[in-house]
């Protein structure tokens, strides 16, 4: 493990100007380092660390599907984690000041709008009148540091060109706006990118990605069908004899828990009772569902215990609080990494949020709960309206001019995804890659966010195919999982 805290400019337009802090940690491979190629890593966000991803070793996992003679590089973006070295990214002075503000209200969906409206104005109020680095931070300075740290680094290797050496990146979720917007605006510097579990980048341009629940339910579909194919291995499955004999129970629990609210005791007499309804059931099993491996056996104990627990009223939950510690965290639970992913986004999309209104905000929440049963209300009253009343703009030279249709990169680019992705669908694999000529779409039919959360040799053999040669699969391509 190498790792190396490179000082940037704030601004490539003012390069004697002031700096900020890129913290990089290199994952060695197995092979000979004279001869390995570096791949560059980001694993989403915005918020997420790459340096923690490796020390945690989910680097090791990356090379292991890679399985050829490379290192990954992986980076914490400007005001994440070792790189808020001058300061984190936040709407608050002092993470004292930001833990003491109210959370908003979520009575309805008008209150939604209005007091996230309200701390979108105070968040950009305090970020434009403070000299504060947020404006700093959008994705288009991200690249840049790519780019930088890139040329740098190759400048100290023998026999190496700084200026044409091609940039090799593999992204995940968030990740893939970067590599997105890497290739767009520097087609020429393109070795392998390959972008896994993909965003609609124009889409995130905006600050609203109404796509993201296109999948959503087929995530839910996944999830019915491995659990009537476990049979008793499955918790929820009791007997059940088709797929849709499941779902139906999964959502007559849904009701259940909407009209009546479970309430299950702390293990801390001094606590007081968790309350389980319908939209934070959901939004922990949209959670887990990144996960499938784990995250589909936790939600059916979970389902299974509700459901007892309604058909015996007199029975307290089966549920003890580390069955509830054991679901995956979602990738922005903490309030720091939660404003990283509010602000990048609202950076990127600084004048081009359209619901600036509460009827256009209401319009909204109706088309995405039509899409999507499972996640479309939890993503309309989550990212959906985060941006609202956010007004930050990044300086002239970090503001992306957008993608062009058929851009020629000097390699193609890879998009991978699987099919049923809780939050980044096939649909944007599609759409980003008609935007980038000779790119290729490599499906996997599995749930999870970000292939290889289920085995399939068959990616992997062709990402590997693709890392080695540049060529990417036929188009219509779908791989399934080992069995």
């Amino acid at each position: 493990m190498l790792c190396a805290n490179l000082e940037v400019p704030l601004d490539y337009q003012d390069r004697n100007g002031a700096v900020t802090n890129i913290f990089f940690a290199k994952l060695l491979g197995n092979g000979n380092q004279n001869t390995a190629q570096d791949i560059i890593f980001n694993p989403g966000g915005p918020g997420s660390s790459g340096v923690d991803y490796i020390l945690s070793g989910g680097g090791d996992s990356i090379l292991e599907k890679f399985a050829g003679n490379y290192n990954l590089v992986g980076f914490d973006p400007r005001g994440v984690n070792n790189s808020a070295q001058y300061g984190p990214l936040s709407c608050f002075p002092s993470p004292e000041a930001r833990d003491e503000d109210s959370a908003v209200d979520r009575t309805s969906l008008e209150t939604i709008y209005t007091d996230t409206f309200a701390k979108g104005q105070n968040c950009s109020n305090y970020n434009n009148n403070n000299p504060t680095r947020t404006r700093f931070s959008g994705t288009m300075a991200v690249v840049q540091d790519i780019l930088y740290f890139h040329e740098l680094y190759t400048s100290t290797r023998m026999n190496r060109n700084p200026k044409t050496e091609p940039i090799w990146y593999y992204g995940i979720s968030y990740g893939t706006v970067i590599g997105q917007t890497l290739a767009a605006m520097y087609p020429s510097r393109v070795g392998r990118i390959i972008v896994d579990g993909n965003v609609n980048g124009a889409q995130h341009y905006t600050g609203y990605v109404p796509s993201d629940v296109d999948d959503a339910d087929k995530t839910y579909q996944y999830f019915f069908k491995y659990c009537l194919e476990a049979g008793q291995l499955c918790p929820f499955n009791k007997g059940s004899r088709t797929v849709a004999e499941i779902e139906t129970r999964f959502r007559n629990l849904l009701q259940r828990l909407d009209a009546q609210p479970l309430q299950i005791p702390s293990s801390d007499p001094t606590e007081a009772p968790s309350t389980i309804t319908k939209s934070g059931f959901l939004s922990t099993s949209y959670q887990a569902f990144y996960g499938p491996k784990s995250g589909f056996n936790s939600v059916a104990k979970l389902a299974a215990s509700y459901e007892q627990t309604y058909l015996n009223a007199a029975q307290q939950p089966q549920l003890s609080p580390r069955q509830v510690s054991e679901l995956p965290d979602g990738n922005y639970d903490d309030a720091e990494s939660g404003e990283v992913l509010t602000l990048v986004t609202c950076v990127d999309g600084w004048d081009r949020y359209p619901l600036t209104t509460f009827e256009e905000y209401n319009k909204a929440f109706i088309n995405m709960t039509q899409v999507s049963f499972y996640g479309g209300e939890n993503a309309v009253k989550s990212n959906v309206v985060m941006c609202a009343g956010m007004n930050i703009a990044p300086p002239p030279s970090q503001r992306f001019p957008g993608f062009t249709l058929g851009t020629v990169t000097a390699n193609p680019v890879l998009f991978v995804n699987t099919m049923g992705d809780p939050i980044t669908p096939v649909s944007s694999a599609k759409y980003m890659s008609q935007f980038f000529q000779n790119s290729g779409v490599l499906l996997e039919d599995t749930p999870g966010h970000g292939y290889g959360g289920i085995k399939s040799t068959c990616t992997d053999q062709f990402v590997q195919t693709y890392l080695r040669t540049g060529k990417v699969p036929p188009p219509g391509t779908i791989c399934p999982p080992d069995r």
